[in-house]
């Protein structure tokens, strides 16, 4: 049995006119509504590529899935109701299953998520450096200084000769 992502209720509410639902999918039986509910759910599952059935916090379907569903729904629905007869390209069900449709093509190429992840507390951690590396260096070391604009411009190292550099018998620095 599939999972189904909308009611029957709601995709008749979906394409209920303002007439009662005469002249409009709403006339089909529950069966048939289901059928094009299973159609529909089955396409966002395989889409999404998996069956979100809500049987642990990490299969419940993301709320998109229910409005994803109906425009499908919706869609086959009236295909089922007009028995044949073309749907017009502008018609309102086919436009809502053409974006339904790029939507999940989408989420399938990676471009967009169906399940993106709660707010929380995005933007509003603050990074830490840590630093495992011992301080063996200072700002001498590197070539560099602070000047008086406040950007690093080149510097030479201070060096301070040694012992064995001013003739205490070792070689002498030449540098």
């Amino acid at each position: 049995m599939s999972v189904l992502y909308a009611t029957v209720a709601d995709l008749i509410l979906s394409v209920q006119s303002t007439d009662g639902g005469t002249g409009s999918p709403a006339e089909l039986t529950p069966e048939q509504l289901t059928l094009a509910l299973t159609a529909a759910s089955n396409r966002v599952s395989v889409y999404f590529g998996t069956i979100m059935d809500g049987s642990n916090p990490q299969a419940e379907p993301p709320d998109i899935f229910h409005d994803l569903t109906l425009d499908i729904g919706v869609f086959y629905a009236w295909r089922t109701y007009l028995k044949g007869k073309t749907l017009p390209n502008d018609h309102p069900a086919y436009l809502a299953y053409k974006d339904a449709m790029s939507i999940l093509q989408d989420a399938r190429n990676g471009k967009i998520r169906l399940d993106p992840a709660d707010a929380g507390g995005i933007n509003q951690e603050r990074g830490v450096v840590i630093n495992r590396i011992p301080a063996v260096f200072t700002g001498e070391d590197s070539n560099t200084r602070t000047g008086l604009t406040g950007t690093l411009e080149a510097d030479s190292p201070l060096w301070t000769p040694r012992f064995d550099d001013v003739g205490g018998g070792g070689s002498v620095y030449q540098g």
